[in-house]
């Protein structure tokens, strides 16, 4: 079994510890970027870890991944500890994470393209963490946010209403954004089928990833 690598080990760490509760509101209405130029951020132990580490690289693609990894981790930090403590441990037993959940995370967030979409993988994992959606919605609903293009996310609330009759006012290339993201389907009927939202796109903005 492949174990977290060092980053990893950080990232569940900080998830599990106390002094990420209540950190991450503040912060994140500051701003990284300004905070981080500041050295404002230089007193909480995981944030100079994360930073610190791809400091000794110090390209362009590290410091972004640093800052996906911080706003992940200020987002889940007004979840509860303990809760946030049971979500590492159940990752961690599952097959498909197999006691590197860090690395995976962390895989996960430099997948992802921009500045938004931390913040909506860690509500994934959030609604992972209070038990409103399980193992495969959690990895189902990752897959559906890579690649969903960020600039039409805020196209789902409306069309997971939409019923058959409406779906003609979306143009083409968003539908087809939508059905590759696995957020619509085809109903198959005979006169070629119309696009309708799937259930995974429902929960998709059930659980807020919209707002």
């Amino acid at each position: 079994m492949r174990k977290d690598n060092s980053l990893g080990l950080t990232v569940i760490d900080a998830l599990r510890s106390e002094k990420v509760s209540g950190v991450g509101k503040e912060y994140m209405e500051l701003g990284i970027d300004s905070l981080l130029e500041s050295g404002a951020l230089r007193d909480i132990p995981f944030v100079n870890t994360v930073v610190g580490v791809f400091n000794v690289a110090g390209s362009f693609r590290d410091q972004l991944l640093a800052k996906k990894i911080l706003r992940f981790l200020f987002q889940l930090s007004e979840v509860p500890q303990d809760e946030r403590i049971a979500m590492t441990e159940r990752l961690n037993a599952d097959d498909k994470f197999a006691g590197r959940a860090g690395s995976v995370v962390i895989e996960i967030l430099d997948r992802m393209e921009s500045d938004i979409k931390p913040e909506l993988v860690a509500k994934i994992f959030e609604a992972y963490a209070r038990g409103v959606i399980s193992f495969g919605e959690l990895r189902r609903l990752l897959t559906a946010l890579e690649r969903v293009p960020s600039f039409d996310i805020c196209r789902l609330e409306e069309f997971s209403r939409s019923v058959e009759g409406n779906w003609m006012k979306y143009d083409e290339a968003l539908l087809l954004s939508f059905v590759n993201s696995g957020l619509a389907q085809n109903n198959g009927g005979l006169d070629g089928g119309v696009i309708t939202p799937t259930v995974l796109c429902k929960k998709f903005v059930e659980i807020g990833l919209c707002s």
